[in-house]
């Protein structure tokens, strides 16, 4: 689960083989007998369901789908009407990383990303900042696993599964896309994308597109500025032999929300909120909008590739790199002009030197949270059939770097910022900061046998995971080194049978873990104010670990497709990093248990319209008290938090191949914010639409079309989730749900 501003500032269609295609979380279809992939081109649902042939809980959202939403619409937004997740958005486009999932219960701290195949959980807190990775436009499409990660998804923080995204290939024939959007909140937003089509007989294709983004911000003061580069290119040669390699760049400006406590949303709702971000600075005031405006830029390279070495042998192997850097600012504070200071818990006796600006012997100033993250690393496979036998071994390194400092800038009179300040000697006026580097050495080995004609399929793997983390604590003070050594047994088992051509039946048992989140193991002082403590270091923490089953059916023909499955969780050492009194803390919170079932139906098209539903019950208990400062708190046998008992979606779409629409409504039942369930949100519901048209080909213009998207129809207003929980009422703050808003979108290839 996200938390306060704090916590915010600690975060922030191919000629290839079918394994290309279909490409999941890690490195290929093929991982460990846990192929996921489509039998056969009919659509069901609109996009938003395919027949899987995993023998585990797996929901996938197809091109058709994500084409018809709001341009701008980020992973989370793509899966949210899919069993399992609850989604809560930090505005209605997508364009803000004020966003968060939670699946069957678990935050997204505890969900594994990946893009293209790479690891994309922030390498100090886990959260994905998925506004960043790929621009909708070349989303080919994301997938959901709600249960346990693949045995070869590289992560270390999928103990509540993972979502993975895929781009589309470039296309085999030269030409381009345009897409052209403008709606409420002074959306706009320029898209646009070329192919180069097969280059002569060398086997290569490419694609890059370029997209602009401005709008204001939904609610309160502040506006947001995107700029975004993606790329993909790929060689193809053989008996589908492939290298790709995969890009994204990202730049951007975004406002920030403020998150209310549940009797602030009850007495000021949308309007007039004094704790929400204000237009005018007032000196000293910690809730003026530019000292909260985000700035981020970051980079993704990654590069899967795959090599037929014989006629039953083949090695999959995917290389990446990003880099991510930027500043998420959280408020305004003062300090007195004159002193005394502190670095770390060493008293600096030194005046203040810099620009700034003082009232009463004091000076306002922003507290910064600066990021510099890179991770880089490949991971491995190689495949070998023979007899009845799929074997897999593979082999992932993971190297992360992450330099976090958190300086104050000097602001003048009208609250700009005049700089970083430091004094006379030199010293920076610094919060907090360290350096931390993880490395992560993963081994592992499947073997999938087929029975019976292929109609049984039982699957064996095993993983080891094996993590060292070392870090620095760069301020003086009692602590300098942090460091933390695990290695984690995975094994799994699961077992499908095709009963006829229509029923599947499976299950599985699975093991996943999560390392600590790596800003708990430091000290962090008082300083530049004084030398106290205002976090101790958890440095007893263990890797949390679940052990889950899935038991579940699917049935398929040529107009249903449909599954349901019964899952149960088991965790021990569950980990939470929650503010309590705005003083933070990283807890082994014991065990707990998660168990209920999902649903999904949806028909093929009949007379163009396609039909769609999913539906979600959820029993989420914590097993054992908490203790933090002193306090326990005796919530065993209390629900979880963020874990609404049903969630329900339904959605219906119309395509004549002229006209086309959908509707869509969503809703979540109540949520607990606290550990001691003494305070919870209502459950909401909301209405989505598109409608849209398309035109024949106008000169150069290629299938042009015109498509107007409506974000919350009826405009409801509601509290969507739990921002930071809390123990007891009054603690927890939440997501406020974007009002109405809509995106009229011009489109067309050439």
């Amino acid at each position: 689960m996200a938390a306060t501003a704090r916590d915010v500032a600690h975060k922030p269609a191919s000629k290839t083989d079918t394994a290309h295609k279909t490409a999941e979380t890690g490195i290929t279809a093929r991982g460990a007998g846990e192929t996921l992939h489509v039998t056969g081109a009919r659509s069901y649902g609109g996009g938003l369901i395919r027949n899987e042939t995993a023998a585990k809980s797996v929901s996938t959202v197809s091109r058709e789908y994500i084409a018809k939403q709001a341009p701008a619409s980020n992973a989370l937004a793509l899966v949210s009407m899919s069993p399992g997740a609850n989604v809560s958005m930090g505005d209605p486009f997508g364009v803000s990383n004020e966003s968060t999932i939670n699946v069957r219960g678990l935050n997204q701290q505890e969900i594994g990303f990946t893009f293209e195949g790479a690891p994309m959980n922030d390498s100090d807190d886990y959260t994905p900042e998925t506004a960043n990775w790929v621009d909708s436009e070349n989303m080919d499409n994301v997938q959901l696993q709600q249960g346990a990660p693949s045995i070869d998804t590289p992560t270390t923080a999928s103990s509540g599964g993972t979502l993975a995204v895929r781009m589309r290939d470039p296309k085999h024939t030269r030409g381009g896309e345009i897409d052209v959007s403008y709606g409420t909140h002074q959306m706009n937003r320029q898209f646009i994308r070329y192919d180069s089509g097969d280059i002569a007989n060398t086997g290569l294709r490419a694609f890059a597109s370029f997209s602009d983004l401005t709008s204001r911000a939904w609610r309160g003061p502040g506006r947001n500025d995107r700029k975004h580069v993606d790329y993909k290119l790929i060689k193809e040669w053989g008996d589908g032999n492939y290298i790709s390699l995969s890009g994204s760049y990202n730049n951007e400006h975004t406002a920030w929300y403020s998150t209310p406590t549940l009797s602030d949303w009850n007495k000021y709702g949308l309007k007039n909120n004094p704790n929400d971000l204000q237009g005018t600075y007032k000196f000293g005031e910690g809730n003026y909008y530019k000292a909260w405006t985000v700035s981020w830029s970051d980079y993704i390279l990654s590069a899967p590739s795959h090599f037929k070495l014989a006629r039953n042998l083949t090695l999959d192997v995917t290389p990446y790199f990003y880099h991510g850097s930027g500043d998420y600012p959280f408020g305004v504070t003062t300090i007195g002009t004159t002193g005394p200071y502190f670095n770390g818990t060493q008293q600096v006796d030194s005046p203040l030197a810099g620009n700034h600006y003082s009232e009463d012997g004091q000076t306002a100033v922003t507290e910064n949270w600066l990021g510099v993250e890179s991770f880089t690393g490949f991971n491995s496979a190689l495949h070998y059939k023979v007899a009845n036998h799929d074997l897999v071994f593979g082999y992932w390194y993971g190297y992360t770097d992450m330099h976090v400092e958190e300086p104050l800038s000097g602001l003048d009179a009208a609250g700009n910022s005049t700089g970083y300040l430091h004094l006379t000697d030199g010293t920076p006026l610094s919060e907090w900061a360290y350096h931390t580097i993880t490395q992560i050495n993963a081994l592992y080995v499947g073997d999938t046998m087929h029975f019976l004609n292929k109609k049984l399929t039982l699957n064996l793997g095993f993983k080891e995971v094996m993590a060292a983390r070392n870090g620095t604590l760069n301020q003086p003070g009692p602590q300098y080194n942090a460091n933390y050594y695990s290695a984690k047994p995975l094994p799994r088992m699961s077992i499908s049978y095709r009963v006829n051509p229509h029923v599947m039946v499976f299950g599985n048992v699975t093991t996943s873990y999560r390392l600590p989140l790596g800003t708990a193991f430091y000290n962090q002082y008082d300083s530049p104010w004084d030398g106290g403590t205002y976090q101790t270091a958890n440095t007893h923490l263990h890797d949390e670990y679940s052990v889950s089953e899935e038991v579940g059916a699917r049935y398929h023909d040529k107009w249903i497709t449909a599954s349901l499955t019964l899952f149960n969780y088991n965790f021990s050492h569950h980990q939470i990093n929650e503010y309590i009194a705005n003083i933070p803390y990283y807890q082994d919170a014991g065990s707990m248990t998660t168990r209920g079932f999902d649903g999904e139906l949806a028909i093929h098209p009949w007379h163009h319209i396609s039909p769609y539903g999913s539906v979600e019950y959820l029993y989420a208990r914590q097993d054992t008290d908490i203790t933090m400062h002193g306090v326990t708190y005796h919530n065993a046998g209390k629900m979880a938090t963020s874990a609404p008992r049903w969630m329900a979606s339904a959605g219906l779409q119309y395509d004549d191949g002229r006209f086309f629409g959908s509707v869509s409504l969503k809703y979540v039942d109540k949520e607990y914010g606290t550990f001691m369930n003494d305070e919870q949100i209502a459950g909401h519901k909301q209405v989505d639409m598109m409608i849209g048209a398309r035109v024949p080909d106008i000169g150069f213009l290629k299938a042009p079309s015109l498509r107007l998207n409506v974000i919350n129809l009826a405009d409801h207003h509601y509290l969507s989730g739990v921002y930071n929980t809390g123990a007891v009422a009054g603690q927890a703050t939440y997501y406020t749900a974007p009002n109405f808003a809509c995106l009229g979108t011009f489109s067309t290839g050439f």
